[in-house]
């Protein structure tokens, strides 16, 4: 077949077909198998991490810097951590604003939000000397590159911001009301139209919808605590805890949940026997199980933007450090390493009190 067409030529380069020329493959003859064409290794490979989804977009998280003095929040690429801990330090971003932490990622990754501690409150305050704080004591958002900041409420005993997946609202705790009990509201990211949704928890977390969300608490008679549901609306204040939608998980040693952004399913944080580790959760309360259990502590849990993994806080017995793991716990990774990272701060005094790692948060964003 090929001797009848004049435009099928002798090919000089095999690895070089030039525009017009004709290729033809003979076929294999009845009875005969074709043999097998073998991979490189490192072909394989690839192939084999795209279609496990390799995971990707940066991960935002603060600590306090024993040499600044100060809260610095970090924002990392995970694929190039993936890859080395050199390529992974040399995109690492330090946020421009100082003294700000639980950081929050908007769901297009432009823009974070965080809890501002403001600057020391007296010249004689151990933290007078430290890195030029930014000024606001409440939350905020900005821009990754710390322009277009906007205030988000004025109190600061607001904490804990959370991204609603269209990206309209901001959900927080605070203990503003002066009795030592965390409260779930809800604010616009412009900083308008604050609502209060009557419910005593923390740690709260949006379902993919924007109007449920996760949260750490209990019943209206302080019974039954653990994971529960809820609504994002402000009742009138005689029907408080209607929207309460009821409980996931009822044990009272949880924190940190984290609402998967691709379905409903929820990972958090559990005290077994003294120690943190991951569990998982489908948002009906069925399917609740250890996801990841080691020697030491693991929490902060938060989806990748795909919801097939899970970044989380650890410590390896010398240092803090982040890993991954995937969603159904076969695959975990270490990220990153602190070098020299703390998250008790130095003396518990204003502005900051008594705090330890449980109190922050890490983000997962594009």
């Amino acid at each position: 077949m090929a001797a009848d067409d004049a435009s099928f030529v002798a090919i000089d380069n095999p690895d070089l077909i030039e525009i017009g020329q004709k290729l033809w493959i003979p076929a294999v003859a009845s009875g005969e198998t074709a043999e097998a064409v073998s991979l490189p290794a490192a072909t394989e490979a690839a192939l084999s991490s795209a279609d496990a989804g390799a995971p990707g977009g940066h991960i935002a998280f603060s600590f306090n810097s024993p040499d600044r003095c100060t809260y610095e929040t970090n924002i990392i690429s995970v694929s190039d951590c993936l890859q080395s801990s050199a390529q992974c330090q040399a995109s690492r971003r330090i946020y421009p604003f100082n003294n700000v932490s639980e950081a929050a990622l908007s769901p297009d990754g432009e823009r974070l939000a965080f809890r501002g501690w403001g600057e020391a409150r007296s010249a004689d305050s151990p933290y007078a000397g430290c890195a030029p704080a930014h000024p606001y004591r409440n939350l905020g958002n900005a821009t990754l590159d710390g322009t277009n900041f906007v205030s988000t409420g004025s109190f600061w005993e607001d904490s804990h911001p959370d991204w609603s997946p269209d990206g309209g609202r901001i959900i927080f705790d605070t203990k503003r009301a002066n009795d030592s009990t965390a409260r779930i509201r809800a604010i616009g990211v412009d900083g308008n139209n604050e609502e209060n949704m009557l419910i005593a928890g923390e740690h709260p977390s949006w379902a993919m919808d924007s109007y449920t969300f996760v949260y750490r608490g209990c019943d209206l008679t302080g019974n039954r605590c653990g994971l529960w549901k809820g609504a994002a609306y402000d009742p009138l204040s005689w029907n408080r805890g209607q929207n309460m939608l009821g409980p996931i998980v009822e044990y009272d040693k949880v924190a940190h949940p984290d609402w998967s952004p691709t379905r409903d399913e929820i990972v958090y944080q559990r005290l077994v026997e003294d120690n943190w580790d991951l569990w998982a959760v489908n948002a009906d309360g069925s399917n609740d199980h250890s996801l990841l259990s080691t020697a030491n502590p693991e929490g902060l849990p938060s989806w990748s933007p795909d919801g097939n993994w899970v970044a989380y806080l650890s410590h390896d017995g010398q240092n803090w450090t982040l890993r991954i793991v995937s969603r159904d716990g076969s695959d975990d990774r270490l990220l990153y390493t602190y070098d020299g990272g703390l998250y008790t701060v130095p003396q518990p005094v204003e502005p900051y009190g008594q705090r330890d790692w449980i109190d922050e948060q890490i983000s997962w964003g594009k």
